[in-house]
């Protein structure tokens, strides 16, 4: 369980959960870009993260919590990133070549300090929503769209993104990777696939009005009975 929170949703066998993070989606167009009218990734260029950018959380719990404190967009929602276990020490490398100090992506990715089952599971009612590119340099999570690699993309490997601009499988993800970090003019990241997993249920945010449960604890929305055990 993460923090006391029920779960029946483990990480897909061979991925890491790499930590979670609350964004709205963004509208998307542009030269070399796919058009989308709800822009869904987990680059801290292409979205607005919670009170700044490049915050990340260990659980869902922490994150939620940290929606209290802020106004978040009614749009916003609750995301992890999974990354495949092949691909990790690439990322996990570049995190420290930049010398950034990001304690959630390197506690997970690493196996220190997040125990077995943080690392193996998720808050209930999360579900796969697609795919995507990603990289890090100088301190930020970079996507293969911000990088003009979609239009080549689509004519070299015949690939295409749904309304959210993610693709569809990871094999189609690692193909993309594995075709972006052997050309030499993207930036001089270690490209690499991940998941994204969402939470469809509206966050609450400060300021709001104060909601009173009276509805037994089973019933509630499943974010919250993590803030209202």
């Amino acid at each position: 369980m993460i923090e006391g929170l029920p779960s029946d949703v483990d990480v897909p066998d061979g991925t890491l959960l790499a930590g979670y993070f609350v964004t709205a989606p963004e509208r998307l167009a542009g030269p070399g870009l796919p058009r989308t009218e709800r822009l869904i990734t987990a680059s801290e260029c292409l979205s607005d993260r919670l009170s700044q950018d490049g915050v990340w959380f260990s659980t869902a719990r922490e994150a939620l919590t940290a929606c209290l404190l802020f106004r978040v967009p009614v749009e916003a929602r609750l995301y992890a990133l999974l990354v495949p276990s092949e691909h990790v020490s690439g990322f996990l490398a570049d995190i420290r070549a930049a010398g950034t100090d990001e304690p959630v992506l390197l506690a997970h990715l690493d196996g220190r300090g997040v125990g077995e089952a943080a690392a193996r599971e998720l808050a209930e009612g999360g579900h796969e929503l697609g795919w995507e590119v990603l990289g890090y340099d100088y301190g930020l999570l970079h996507s293969w769209l911000c990088n003009n690699l979609y239009d080549d993309a689509v004519l070299s490997l015949g690939v295409g993104v749904d309304e959210h601009g993610l693709l569809p499988d990871r094999d189609t993800a690692q193909c993309v990777a594995a075709w972006a970090n052997a050309r030499g003019d993207t930036k001089p990241v270690t490209w690499f696939p991940g998941a994204l997993i969402e939470w469809d249920t509206p966050i609450e945010s400060r300021p709001g009005p104060v909601i009173t449960e009276t509805a037994p604890a089973a019933s509630r929305p499943w974010w919250r009975r993590i803030l209202q055990p």
